[in-house]
């Protein structure tokens, strides 16, 4: 996703990411060109994942649904505060 203004300054870091992580050692400046080709090779088969929300709502839903996670053993999911029952919503057997 575009991030705006911050694009400029980190030299569109978080609109290229994936392809820093496959291609590590390919320079900043190559990253919009390996981003082009790799949404080129996985958009027909339907592995090209986008998410078009603006950056600051998406920084929001992390902020209010992603904060922790329970045990380190198996598979992990990321928990959110509003999943914990607060005190007023659970109701004790008596």
């Amino acid at each position: 996703r575009p991030y705006g203004i911050f694009d400029f300054f980190h030299h569109k870091i978080g609109s290229t990411h994936v392809a820093h992580h496959l291609f590590h050692e390919m320079p900043f400046y190559k990253a919009d060109v390996a981003t082009a080709a790799i949404k080129e090779f996985l958009e027909p088969m339907g592995l090209y994942n986008y998410d078009p929300t603006p950056w600051y709502l998406a920084m929001w839903r992390v902020a209010k649904t992603c904060h922790y996670i329970d045990g380190i053993e198996g598979i992990q999911y990321y928990k959110s505060l509003e999943d914990v029952p607060l005190s007023k919503d659970s109701k004790k057997s008596d």
